[in-house]
């Protein structure tokens, strides 16, 4: 009899400490008519940083692609590199055949010194003339003479020599060198092939190669259009790249698109950082996802973004809330308020949920005094997860999550894509 009366006592005090703990905010579940489970739990309020950033992926890009090409028509006899190889200012890219510009530039040599050995015997000639002119030895019209031949040889050497450094320049040309320090991106000619001149070719003539300087890139990334007015010139990133998602390289964003792309009907805008490629390990083409840094707090109340509604989602939800209990706020006269009579005036909370991402009003189901009630709060930072509390609650706030079951199922399943998405993206 002592057993059965210590066990009853045992279960009316389990009882009374559930029935308690449900009063003060524990789990809850309600069946409406159509048999739909209410979940009414508690959530809690916590302290901490909140980062507010903006995801993108994009792609690696050189700044500066240079397509070698020749100057020269000719065959390729030489070309001594490859793709992905590392080349230097003026290190050799490819040789023509020179038989024919060698030809030209002997022929030149031989041309000038001809003419200077011309030039020469003229000079003589001239001052030999010019003496026995002057004494009267000599015929105006042979004097003349002599003059002239004498002034055709200084233009016979003046001609031949630009034709030497014409033929110098020439042979020079056969020989195709690295403008930049680089790496090889391709190489499009082999030896054997002809190639056309760059200069005189009206189709630009062929492309031997292509460098690039990669010991700094560019990250093009696409940005939704949600999230482009919080980017800006200046702002760091942080770039992981899929062939290396144990790296992180830091940014910087040079470059906002004032041009949307649009595909399949979804607006992006290019973003551009300028990253400095460590090790030289990005490559051109790679894909790469971006975090791009826009704001911080420390020490921020923060809440999760389920349990904030619009005023226009809490007359929407209106129905759900009714069920669970809650007391809504009431529009009376032109204050906004719940029915504790707290309020703001209709301009206020026009300029707030109008107003910037710094000062915005939401409402949360607040458990005062074992009653539930759409309370007004002002949030400040976001992100995808959580905001920043500005005013309406402190860290003792006994704050309820009421939702649907299967709603909140999506929404933990949305929450864990995120989770996984930000865990890559770092």
């Amino acid at each position: 009899m002592k057993k059965y009366i210590i066990g009853s006592i045992v279960l009316c005090l389990c009882v009374g400490a559930l029935y308690l703990w449900k009063g003060n905010g524990g789990d809850q579940t309600k069946r409406n008519a159509s048999g739909s489970a209410l979940v009414i739990r508690p959530a809690a309020l916590e302290r901490g940083r909140l980062n507010v950033d903006v995801s993108a992926t994009g792609v690696i890009n050189p700044i500066n692609v240079v397509e070698v090409k020749s100057k020269a028509s000719g065959l390729v006899e030489k070309i001594p590199i490859e793709a992905s190889d590392v080349v230097h200012s003026g290190q050799l890219i490819a040789r023509l055949d020179q038989t024919d510009t060698r030809n030209a530039l002997e022929q030149a040599i031989a041309d000038s010194q001809v003419a200077s050995a011309v030039l020469i015997q003229q000079e003589n000639n001239w001052r030999r003339a010019k003496d026995l002119f002057e004494k009267n030895l000599l015929a105006q019209s042979e004097y003349d003479q002599i003059n002239v031949e004498y002034v055709r040889a200084k233009a016979t050497l003046v001609k031949s020599q630009s034709n030497l450094v014409l033929a110098r320049q020439k042979m020079a040309e056969t020989t195709v060198r690295s403008p930049i320090d680089g790496i090889v991106l391709s190489r499009t000619v082999s030896e054997g092939q002809i190639v056309a001149s760059a200069v005189s070719n009206a189709g630009g003539g062929t492309t031997i190669a292509r460098l690039a300087a990669m010991d700094r890139v560019y990250l093009t990334a696409a940005v939704d259009e949600v999230d482009i007015g919080k980017i800006r010139v200046g702002q760091r990133g942080r770039i992981v790249a899929d062939a290396y998602p144990g790296d992180v390289f830091f940014g910087e964003v040079v470059r906002v698109a004032a041009q949307s792309t649009v595909i399949q009907n979804v607006t992006t805008f290019d973003v551009i950082l300028l990253v400095p490629n460590r090790g030289n390990k990005l490559k051109a083409g790679m894909n790469a996802t971006v975090t791009v840094d826009i704001a911080g707090k420390d020490d921020a109340l923060l809440i999760g973004n389920d349990l904030l509604r619009t005023y226009a989602e809490v007359q929407a939800d209106k129905k759900i809330l009714e069920e669970a209990g809650v007391v809504l706020p009431e529009k009376r006269g032109d204050r906004t308020q719940d029915s504790s009579g707290r309020g703001m005036g209709r301009k206020r909370m026009r300029e707030q949920n109008s107003g910037s991402d710094s000062t915005r009003l939401r409402f949360v189901v607040l458990s005062e005094a074992g009653t539930l009630r759409a309370h007004p709060v002002r949030i400040g930072l976001s992100n995808a997860d959580v905001s920043e509390v500005l005013s309406g609650l402190d860290d003792s706030s006994r704050v309820m999550l009421v939702v649907y079951s299967q709603a909140l199922k999506e929404s933990e399943r949305f929450k864990d894509r995120m989770k996984e998405r930000t865990s890559f993206s770092r």
